[in-house]
C-alpha cells in the first residue's frame, strides 16, 4: 500500500479511481474514432471527442496519469484534423472561427502529445 497524502487523490482508491476515469476517456475516443458518423463535428466529434481529449490531458499533467503513447495521440490529432479540415466549411463558421478553432484542437493534441513523450520517454 502506498504511503497516504492529504490531497483528495492520496490514497491508492482515489488513485485507482483516476485511472479508471482515465481509461474511460481513451475507450470514449476510440469509440467516436472508430464510427466514421459519430466523428463528425455536429455529432460526437466536438461534443465529446475533443472535450474527452482535453480531459484526459488535464487528468495526465495534474494527476500524473499515463497518457497515450505519442503514436497514438499523433494518429487521433491526424483521424480528427482531416475530418476537421473535410468537413468545416459544411457549418458555414466564420474564417476567423474556422482557423481559431483549429488553432485550439492542435494545441490540444501538442499538449497531450508533450505529456506523452515526457512521460514515457519518447520523441
Amino acid at each position: 500500500m502506498r504511503e497516504w497524502t492529504d490531497d483528495n487523490f492520496g490514497n491508492e482508491g482515489a488513485r485507482t479511481y483516476l485511472e479508471v476515469l482515465a481509461a474511460k476517456l481513451v475507450a470514449t475516443i476510440s469509440e467516436i474514432l472508430s464510427d466514421p458518423e459519430r466523428l463528425a463535428l455536429d455529432e460526437d466529434g466536438e461534443g465529446m471527442f475533443m472535450p474527452s481529449v482535453e480531459l484526459l490531458a488535464l487528468l495526465c499533467e495534474r494527476y500524473a496519469i499515463a497518457p497515450p503513447r505519442a503514436t497514438t495521440s499523433d494518429h487521433w490529432a491526424e483521424r480528427y484534423l482531416t475530418q476537421y479540415d473535410d468537413t468545416i466549411d459544411r457549418y458555414r463558421v466564420t474564417a476567423d472561427f474556422k482557423v481559431s478553432r483549429r488553432r485550439v484542437i492542435e494545441n490540444t493534441f501538442r499538449w497531450l502529445r508533450r505529456l506523452a513523450t515526457t512521460y514515457w520517454d519518447e520523441e
